[in-house]
């Protein structure tokens, strides 16, 4: 029964894995600006995100709640980055 057992949670980290590795990338762009001017969006919109730290009610005290603040995170980042005018471009 235990070897049953580790053989699916084995299985089951796996498929996390590969379904992560599979996401494709993404990253901001702006035409017209500097790196300086971008490097100072980036962390901005950074500290931004940073301050998201509560899971939506329905993910608290679950093995998801970290995974929800993440999302809700990048979600911020992304929407603070497109209020000052950049776009998500997908990276090959």
């Amino acid at each position: 029964m235990k070897g049953r057992m580790l053989g699916i949670l084995v299985a089951g980290a796996a498929l996390l894995l590969a379904a992560c590795a599979a996401q494709p990338q993404y990253r901001m762009v702006k035409q017209g600006v500097t790196q300086q001017e971008a490097s100072q969006d980036h962390a901005h919109c950074q500290m931004q995100a940073s301050y998201v730290q509560v899971a939506d009610y329905e993910y608290r005290g679950t093995f998801m709640e970290g995974v929800n603040i993440k999302q809700k995170q990048q979600q911020t980042y992304g929407l603070c980055m497109n209020s000052k005018g950049y776009s998500s471009v997908r990276v090959q």
